[in-house]
C-alpha cells in the first residue's frame, strides 16, 4: 500500500510535467467568455467538462436553474471511507468595461513579465485551471480515502442566486470542508489565508421631486431631485457608517466598507426638471451584521436626512444581502492548507479577512460546510479592473497546493 509520502511524490511529479499544460489551459479559459452580466456560463463549463474527462475525470454532474447558467459538480470517490473536501472556483467573470481602458484585447490572454494578462486571470479562471488539475493529479496517484469533489459554479459575480445559492438550496452542496479559489492577495499574491468571507449588502436609494418645464424653475417653486440626490449621496458618505450597528471583529480592523454611489441616474432630458433620481450602494458587511438590523440602520439615517432638509423625499429600495461568513482557524483544512502553501511557497500566508464577499456563505450558512472564503492565486485589487493580470507562475502554485492539501486532508488507506 503507497505511504502518504509516496503519493504525494507522484502528484507533484504529475503537476510538474504539466506546468505548461496547466498555464495554457488558463489561457484557454480566458479564451473564453462569460461576463456576468448579462451571463451565459455555458461554453466555460464545456471547456472545463473536456478537459477533466480527457485527464480522465469522468462523471462530472451538471446542474443549475437556467440551462444557459450550469454549475459543475465533480465527485471523486476514494477506496475507504471518510473525509470529504470540496474545492470550488466560479466560471464568470464581471465584464470587461471600457475596452479602451485596455491595453490588450480582454480575451485574448498574453504573457508579459511573467504576468498572465486577460479578463478574469484571476478572478478566477487559473484557480480553475489549478482546480481541474489537482483533481487529475489526484486521480492519477492512487488510492485515497474519502470523498474530493470540485464545484464550478456560475453566476458569482451577480450575487450567487443561479450558483452556489440554487446549489445550497437544493441540497447539492455535501462535505465537511471546502476551500474556494478567490484570489487571496491585497498587496501581494498568496498573502494571506482568509477565514471570514465579508458580506456585501446591495441597495438602491430613490429621490423624490418635481418634474417640469425647466424655463420655469426660477418662477414656480420645485425640488431638483438631481440636486437632493447629489446632496443625500455627499451626507451618506460622511455619515451612514456611524449609523451602522456591528461589532468589532479582529481580522476586520476598519470595520465595514461603505460605497455610495456606485451607480447613479437622474432625470429625462434636456428641457425638463428632474423629477427623479436614483443611486446604487453596497456595504461589505462584518460577521454578525444582520439583514433586518441594517435596513433599520440605513432608514434611520434616510429619516434623519429628511427631517433636516424638507425638500428631500428618500425611499430605500433593499436589493439583498450576502451574509458574511467565517470559519474557525481550528478547522483541520486550515492548517494543511498553510503548510502546504509554505511548502510550495516558500512562506506560510497569515490568517485573514476577504475584504469581498464570495460564495462561502451558501457554502457555510445553507449547506452547513466549514469554508475557507478565498485561498487563490492573483490579487483582488487587480480584479474587476482594466488590464486585469497576475503572476503567471501562480497557477501551477495553486495546483500544487490544493493538490497536496486535499491528500493530506483525506489521506490514503493504511
Amino acid at each position: 500500500m503507497s505511504t502518504l509520502a509516496a503519493v504525494e511524490r507522484r502528484i507533484l511529479a504529475y503537476l510538474a510535467a504539466r506546468e505548461d499544460e496547466i498555464l495554457q489551459f488558463a489561457r484557454d479559459l480566458i479564451r473564453t467568455p462569460s461576463p456576468n452580466p448579462p451571463g451565459d456560463e455555458r461554453a466555460a463549463a464545456d471547456l472545463v467538462t473536456a478537459r477533466l474527462e480527457e485527464l480522465g475525470v469522468t462523471g462530472v454532474e451538471r446542474a443549475g436553474a437556467r440551462p444557459e447558467r450550469p454549475n459543475l459538480i465533480v465527485r471523486m470517490s476514494g477506496s475507504d471511507e471518510g473525509r470529504r473536501l470540496m474545492l470550488s472556483g466560479h466560471l464568470d467573470t464581471k465584464p470587461a468595461g471600457d475596452l479602451d481602458a485596455w491595453e490588450t484585447d480582454p480575451w485574448d490572454p498574453v504573457l508579459r513579465g511573467g504576468d498572465l494578462v486577460g479578463l478574469g486571470s484571476g478572478d478566477m479562471k487559473a484557480a480553475v485551471a489549478a482546480i481541474v488539475y489537482a483533481l487529475a493529479a489526484i486521480r492519477n496517484a492512487g488510492a485515497f480515502t474519502g470523498e474530493l469533489s470540485a464545484v464550478f459554479t456560475a453566476d458569482e459575480e451577480a450575487g450567487s442566486v443561479l450558483g452556489s445559492k440554487w446549489l445550497a438550496e437544493n441540497g447539492l452542496l455535501e462535505a465537511d470542508a471546502a476551500v474556494i479559489g478567490e484570489p487571496s492577495g491585497v498587496e501581494r499574491e498568496w498573502e494571506s489565508l482568509h477565514l471570514v468571507s465579508r458580506g456585501a449588502a446591495l441597495f438602491k436609494v430613490k429621490i423624490y421631486g418635481t418634474q417640469m418645464h425647466s424655463s420655469i424653475s426660477d418662477r414656480i417653486e420645485g425640488v431638483n431631485a438631481t440636486v437632493e440626490m447629489a446632496r443625500l449621496i455627499d451626507r451618506m458618505d460622511r455619515d451612514l457608517e456611524a449609523y451602522l450597528t456591528f461589532e468589532p471583529h479582529p481580522l476586520c480592523p476598519t470595520g465595514p466598507t461603505v460605497n455610495v454611489g456606485v451607480m447613479a441616474e437622474a432625470g429625462v432630458f434636456y428641457g425638463v426638471y428632474p423629477g427623479n433620481a436614483e443611486f446604487a450602494c453596497d456595504i461589505r458587511t462584518l460577521p454578525g451584521m444582520s439583514e433586518r438590523r441594517l435596513i433599520d440602520d440605513i432608514n434611520r439615517f434616510l429619516t434623519a436626512a429628511m427631517a433636516d432638509n424638507p425638500n428631500l423625499r428618500a425611499e430605500l429600495v433593499w436589493e439583498l444581502m450576502v451574509p458574511a461568513t467565517e470559519i474557525s482557524p481550528d478547522e483541520p483544512i486550515v492548517g494543511i492548507l498553510q503548510a502546504a502553501a509554505g511548502e510550495v511557497l516558500g512562506r506560510e500566508p497569515r490568517l485573514d479577512a476577504f475584504p469581498g464577499a464570495t460564495d462561502a456563505p451558501h457554502f457555510q450558512l445553507t449547506a452547513g460546510i466549514p469554508c475557507v472564503a478565498a485561498f487563490g492565486p492573483g490579487l483582488l485589487p487587480r480584479a474587476h479592473s482594466p488590464n486585469e493580470y497576475m503572476a503567471a507562475e501562480s497557477v501551477a502554485q495553486a495546483a500544487r497546493i490544493y493538490a497536496l492539501a486535499s491528500i493530506r486532508y483525506l489521506g490514503v488507506p493504511d
